[in-house]
């Protein structure tokens, strides 16, 4: 990431009368860019995203962890409670979206606009610049291209929270035995019954079971781990497989 979004994501949201900041369900916390949120003049709203694709403990923990803060418990995709967060920002004015990523921005803006402008993507970074998109109930979005804190940009990080696509990373192997290593301790049952592997093994003997699952393999009979990571990666930002 360039130094230039942080002097435009640093003017946008000091211009704004409300700043959502999108969060991932799964890592709320890891998702949140303090930096910004320091620069915020006007109120603060976390917009936890992607509500669909964790479990109902997980959502439990969060409603635990987030009692003393402003949030919206959302999932942009199916529209969960986006009209309790338009009732929130509605006649606001100028309403700024901040987040990592990835993490949804460009589908909530959609579903808060009157048009449905913003484009999207799977791919992580998509937006590529400001966006100005007149919202519904008296709002106008500010749309930033997604941020990576120069301070975070380490492989494991960026990979669990979807900050970076799965086949850009150098290794992914060791982004997909830390992932595994998770749901080890909070949901073994659901990861070992959607990969139909013997979660009692560590986590990388784990993920090469994976691979000869399914038949990743490289010369002589070898398993492509490479592959294997890649594909748990994607099966895990797609939101198939959650904690």
């Amino acid at each position: 990431m360039k130094r230039g979004f942080w002097t435009v994501a640093k003017k946008i949201v000091e211009k704004a009368d409300v700043v959502l900041e999108v969060l991932d369900a799964r890592f709320p916390n890891i998702t949140r860019i303090a930096r910004l949120e320091r620069m915020v003049r006007g109120e603060l709203i976390l917009v936890i995203n992607k509500v669909d694709i964790v479990s109902g403990k997980t959502l439990d923990k969060i409603k635990a962890e987030f009692r003393n803060s402003r949030y919206v418990l959302v999932s942009s995709k199916n529209s969960k409670n986006i009209r309790e967060l338009m009732r929130l920002i509605k006649d606001k004015g100028r309403v700024a979206v901040i987040g990592y990523p990835n993490t949804g921005k460009s589908t909530l803006i959609n579903k808060l606009s009157s048009g449905g402008r913003a484009k999207t993507s799977s791919e992580s970074g998509f937006t590529r610049g400001k966006q100005l998109i007149k919202g519904r109930k008296g709002v106008m979005l500010m749309d930033t291209p997604g941020i990576v804190p120069f301070k975070d940009r380490d492989e494991v990080r960026l990979g669990l929270v979807s900050g970076i696509s799965p086949s850009k990373l150098e290794n992914p192997d060791l982004v997909a035995t830390e992932l595994i290593s998770m749901f080890k301790k909070n949901n073994p049952l659901g990861f070992g019954k959607h990969y139909g592997v013997d979660m009692s093994l560590d986590s990388y003997s784990i993920l090469l079971e994976i691979g000869k699952k399914k038949c990743m393999l490289l010369k002589k009979g070898e398993i492509d781990e490479r592959r294997a990571a890649i594909s748990v990666l994607e099966d895990w930002h797609k939101g198939k497989v959650r904690l």
